[in-house]
């Protein structure tokens, strides 16, 4: 039998990930769209199966362990738990956690908002002293709170024009 039609069994860590993704019933898709950082649905996949593509074209696919730790966090896998499936992204996720327990945490208010909007807010936070988050979060959240609870405009539809004649 050749090595490449012999079964593939995905990496431990693939496996992990793949069982915290599944418990929270979300897609490769959705799990990659909550990334800190844009991601496919595919590479998604490619890392927890540990290859990509079928039969003789099938390629080994190691995940580097930036993007494993930012898998697992992304996925509510601690530090921990990943040690012995993936040493060296455990060792960056606790990094991650370090860096996140520092920062202020989110009101509730904006925990609630989509993704990208706490994407930009943890962006825009990163040139902030962090002495003056605390309070900025708080401004933040009054305002999208605000925004959030203002009734949505009915719009009327486009009037026709009147012919003379």
């Amino acid at each position: 039998m050749k090595e490449e039609d012999q079964e593939h069994s995905p990496p431990s860590y693939g496996a992990l990930i793949r069982l915290a993704r599944e418990a929270q019933g979300i897609s490769p898709e959705t799990a990659a769209a909550r990334m800190p950082y844009q991601f496919s649905g595919s590479s998604w996949r490619q890392i927890e199966a540990g290859y990509r593509g079928r039969g003789a074209n099938r390629k080994p696919v190691t995940g580097k362990a930036s993007t494993v730790a930012a898998m697992a966090s992304t996925v509510g896998i601690t530090s921990d738990r990943l040690e012995e499936h993936h040493p060296e992204a455990a060792e960056v996720l606790r990094e991650m956690e370090r860096q996140k327990s520092q920062t202020s945490p989110l009101p509730d208010a904006l925990t609630s908002a989509p993704p990208h909007v706490r994407r930009m807010i943890e962006v825009a936070l990163e040139d902030v002293d962090p002495r003056d988050r605390a309070e900025l979060l708080r401004e933040l959240a009054v305002d999208y709170e605000a925004v959030t609870k203002r009734p949505t405009r009915k719009t009327s539809p486009p009037q026709r024009g009147r012919h003379a004649g």
